[in-house]
């Protein structure tokens, strides 16, 4: 999901929980402030229908490639300060192993990824 507002980590989680879930592994992207060098971040989307095609892309794939149980990736956009939530991985598995891979396989492919353009604010 792409969403200009912000997101509860807690609130993922918790729609995320099942009985059949044994791990579940979440990373959560925050914009850094870097002394007075970086202020905030523009997070630009050029097409949004594609970014959000290439997320449900992502999420099939790490379901088939890992055997994990849940996928969930939220994604900012548009003007963001130092502090705020920029991007939500979560992944639930039966186990801890296949979910800390899957989480990690799509934070590499995510930062490669052409359809979401970061700007760093000064």
């Amino acid at each position: 999901m792409i969403t200009e507002q912000d997101f509860s980590l807690d609130e993922l989680v918790k729609k995320m929980k099942k009985p059949e879930i044994g791990a579940i592994v979440t990373f959560l992207g925050i914009v850094r402030a870097d002394g007075d060098e970086i202020k905030g971040m523009e997070i630009e989307i050029k097409d949004e229908t594609k970014a959000e095609k290439e997320l449900e892309r992502l999420k099939r794939e790490a379901l088939e490639k890992f055997y994990v149980e849940t996928v969930e990736i939220v994604h900012r956009k548009g003007s963001l300060e130092a502090g705020d939530n920029i991007i939500a991985i979560l992944v639930g598995a039966k186990h801890r192993k296949e979910a800390y891979r899957a989480c990690e396989y799509l934070i590499d492919l995510l930062r490669i990824s052409e359809t979401i353009r970061l700007k760093e604010s000064k």
